[in-house]
């Protein structure tokens, strides 16, 4: 079986779209997806006529819900047309079938974004469980990097968003819950991986031909876009992650999967917390000695080693599809 950076990356120039091009494109179309964004949630706070303006943020963790709601809707329409637009207009306008700006190699966007074929489900429950046992891990990276020095400017940023986040993650009800696991959970799953992997990672491959220097690369820009500098290092790591699993599976699910169980976690640890039902409270600075967190990466390792078997050993016809079109 070939590696996947041989099937992937070993094409004609003249049969592929210009990388920079495709990268420039989904530049200006994450600014055109946010504004629009931007424009739907003000008409929206216009016909409704709420009060709240969440535009100049100040969601607390005692927010009410009345104000809770509005910042919410904001986000989500901000991940809709950030993500989700931006990624599918740029893997639409290069990838479909028929494009004249993708030549030769526009045989459908879904099979660029290896997105047509279900994934391998062992892969996608190893995945899921890489998430799960690399979390000990991302909490000692997120102390290490809190140890990291920043200008007070940066620390007041980051504590506004905190706050932020904590007014998010107050859950009063069930439908406070099905709609955080949409806003937190599946949005940023599907548009950031559509977005940083299927797009990003796999043109800087095209660029760089050195899969690991792109994906590194790939995952700071997913940990920089969140402009959380006390976590930047453990969302960088994240980013890995999700881009190993996408490079080596060649499916599009198993990453957004992964993406989504890592979230959704945390949003429901949450709700059960403030409903009672959970003593545990994952808000909390929770202290991992060394040897949990060297647990945790050596339970990682062996997880991916698990996958690559797994990969290596299935026959090509069940895995996904073999892509030619990047």
């Amino acid at each position: 079986m070939k590696e996947p950076e041989e099937q992937i990356y070993r094409h004609g120039v003249s049969e592929l779209p210009s990388a920079p091009l495709v990268l420039l494109s989904l530049m200006g179309f994450v600014v055109v997806g946010s504004g629009l964004g931007l424009v739907a949630f003000m008409f929206i706070q216009m016909v409704a006529g709420w009060e709240f303006n969440a535009l100049q943020g100040g969601l607390r963790a005692d927010s009410p819900p009345s104000e809770r709601w509005p910042m919410r809707l904001l986000l989500l329409l901000s991940q809709l047309g950030t993500f989700v637009f931006a990624g599918w207009a740029t893997t639409w306008l290069f990838y479909r079938k028929g494009s004249l700006l993708g030549g030769a190699a526009a045989r459908g966007w879904t099979s660029y974004l290896r997105a047509n074929r279900a994934p391998v489900f062992v892969t996608v429950l190893c995945g899921v469980l890489i998430m799960l046992a690399g979390a000990p891990f991302v909490l000692w990276l997120y102390e290490l990097n809190k140890a990291l020095p920043l200008p007070d400017d940066l620390r007041g940023m980051e504590a506004n968003t905190a706050e932020v986040i904590k007014g998010l993650l107050q859950m009063e009800t069930p439908a406070e819950l099905w709609f955080n696991l949409l806003l937190i959970g599946a949005a940023p799953a599907l548009g950031e991986e559509w977005v940083f992997r299927g797009v990003l990672q796999q043109q800087l491959m095209r660029l760089i031909r050195n899969p690991w220097v792109a994906l590194l690369i790939s995952a700071a820009v997913f940990s920089f876009i969140h402009l959380q500098f006390e976590g930047f290092l453990p969302r960088m790591w994240l980013g890995v992650v999700l881009g190993w699993l996408y490079w080596k599976t060649q499916n599009f699910w198993v990453p957004v999967v992964a993406h989504f169980a890592n979230n959704a976690v945390q949003v429901v640890g949450q709700y059960l917390y403030h409903n009672q039902i959970s003593s545990i409270n994952l808000e909390e600075e929770l202290h991992v000695p060394l040897y949990v967190a060297a647990l945790s990466l050596a339970a990682v390792v062996w997880l991916a080693h698990t996958i690559t078997q797994i990969l290596n050993t299935t026959p090509p016809n069940r895995q996904t599809d073999q892509v030619n079109s990047v």
